[in-house]
């Protein structure tokens, strides 16, 4: 019986990606992508050598089997996938460089998707059973109460089981009904993860008291071993339970084409350098690199990098500075 190294529980959508930048209501040109926040981790996890599954909905219709084509190429399961009848698959618009130039605008269509339907049916033992790690994201909590408890069991049941989970904190607020939900939810959901990945405003959601180093600390009493803080172009932190903090400045992009799925890329190549034991700061500055590279594509999951590529990465980045000093 096949093994997964992860699975996740998550929303996978089309993406409609504006080719020009500017506002949509003067766009004519899109592109097609696949993405969610989930699967864009499993994804460049699968690239370096991960094997990954997926929990979630697709409807049977042609975007639903364009997805399922497209988590096949990506070697991630599908056996867990259900393709329904009665609600269609969710997609996505992203405006580009407007109002705020080098960020992108998320426009949902996805209330009522076929996702949107996942239940703790959805979550099956033995397949969590056959995982030696869990990803999850504070987005799929945020679809729906059915789509919460699926992840709440797929929570409760890893931990039951000895599984080390991933956590992104990836608040949507476009998603929530209230802040209060966010902070009642996704906290215990949280506890004990192995890794947290989250930002300053995500943390002032959670914790609206506290200051940042008070936030982190939190964090810790609750059973963390390692959090990572996302600042986009400012960079990342990374603090231990045990004292370690490790600062990685973001590397320049000279072309950026959407700033979507960096940190998906960022979560994953970190999580692989974590458990390839490389240390830690070197693990921070290879998922700057995965970031980096994203941004210079429209789509998130094609500029993924693989170990051969982040390699060239570090080593041009490494020669060029040195070049610079």
């Amino acid at each position: 019986m096949e093994s997964y190294d992860f699975i996740s529980i998550g929303e996978v959508l089309i993406q409609l990606n504006n080719v020009t930048p500017g506002p949509l209501r003067y766009s004519r040109y899109f592109e097609v992508h696949i993405a969610g926040a989930e699967f864009n981790v499993l994804s460049a996890l699968s690239k370096l050598g991960f094997r990954t599954g997926l929990i979630t909905r697709v409807g049977k219709d042609e975007f639903g089997e364009m997805i399922l084509r497209a988590l096949r190429a990506e070697n991630i399961d599908t056996s867990c996938i259900k393709a329904v009848d009665d609600a269609p698959t969710g997609i996505y618009f992203i405006q580009r460089h407007y109002p705020i130039p080098g960020k992108s605008t998320v426009f949902y269509y996805r209330h009522g998707s076929a996702a949107s339907y996942m239940d703790e049916e959805d979550v099956q033992e033995d397949y969590v059973r056959r995982a030696r790690r869990v990803f999850l994201t504070g987005i799929t909590p945020a679809l729906s109460e059915s789509c919460y408890r699926a992840v709440k069991k797929l929570s409760e049941l890893s931990r039951e089981l000895g599984k080390e989970v991933f956590f992104d904190t990836n608040i949507r607020l476009k998603l929530w009904r209230n802040v209060e939900n966010v902070r009642d939810r996704l906290l215990p959901l949280i506890h004990g993860s192995k890794i947290v990945f989250t930002n300053k405003e995500d943390l002032k959601i959670l914790f609206p008291q506290n200051l940042l180093e008070e936030s982190i600390s939190k964090l810790f009493q609750s059973g963390i071993d390692i959090v990572v803080v996302k600042s986009g172009e400012e960079g990342s932190s990374l603090y231990t339970r045990d004292g370690e903090f490790y600062r990685e400045y973001a590397y320049p992009t000279p072309v950026i084409e959407d700033v979507i799925g960096a940190g998906d890329a960022f979560d994953a190549v970190f999580i692989a350098s974590f458990l390839k034991q490389i240390p830690l700061k070197d693990a921070l500055k290879l998922a700057s690199l995965a970031g980096m590279l994203v941004v210079t594509t429209r789509g998130d999951v094609e500029a993924q990098p693989d170990w051969k590529t982040l390699e060239a990465l570090k080593k041009y980045y490494e020669e060029k500075m040195d070049l610079l000093r």
